[in-house]
């Protein structure tokens, strides 16, 4: 049984140290996480909080068959998603994350490279922000969070031919809108 595993295991049993040492763990992660799929900070640290509670409250059903960091991003990933559809039945819209707020240049690089570094982030998040949502998930999660295709498929249940199939179609469609760049 991993450490996190064991955390969660303590965290059923009542122990509150062992889950916040969870939260201490993910927080970066979970906020990262948020923020690159929505856009916007504030909701990336309100949905990132409310994973925490939610994952508190089903700590009892917690089952190590999965991952702790499988288990958790599913809970992450749908509340992600929840937002995404609330603030569309709003008329609300978050765009892609601020360059300004995301992008830190190499300050060792000329001031042109680091304005094509600037330039290319932006590119990217726009790009990513405009894939459709699944699509999105598993890019995020693959490229960013380290997952492979079984991993992502739990947290967005899908079979790994669906998320090869998710990721080949976000891979071309990023190809083809960053073409400018490569």
């Amino acid at each position: 049984m991993d450490d996190d595993a064991v955390l969660m295991r303590e965290a059923a049993g009542g122990d509150q140290n062992a889950f916040a040492t969870l939260v201490e763990r993910y927080r970066v992660r979970a906020v990262n996480f948020a923020y690159r799929f929505l856009g916007d900070h504030q909701a990336a640290e309100d949905v990132a909080q409310e994973a925490f509670v939610r994952a508190y409250q089903s700590r009892h059903r917690y089952r190590p068959a999965a991952t702790f960091a499988t288990w958790f991003f599913r809970i992450l990933s749908n509340l992600c998603l929840n937002e995404v559809r609330r603030r569309k039945r709003q008329g609300l819209v978050f765009g892609p994350p601020n360059a300004a707020t995301t992008a830190t240049p190499d300050p060792s690089a000329s001031p042109d490279a680091q304005y094509e570094q600037q330039e290319l982030g932006t590119a990217v998040r726009r790009a990513l922000a405009a894939l459709p949502e699944k699509q999105r998930l598993a890019v995020i999660l693959q490229r960013y969070e380290d997952m492979d295709y079984e991993q992502i498929g739990r947290i967005i249940g899908a079979s790994r031919g669906a998320v090869d199939g998710l990721l080949s179609r976000a891979k071309g469609t990023l190809r083809q809108e960053l073409s400018n760049y490569f």
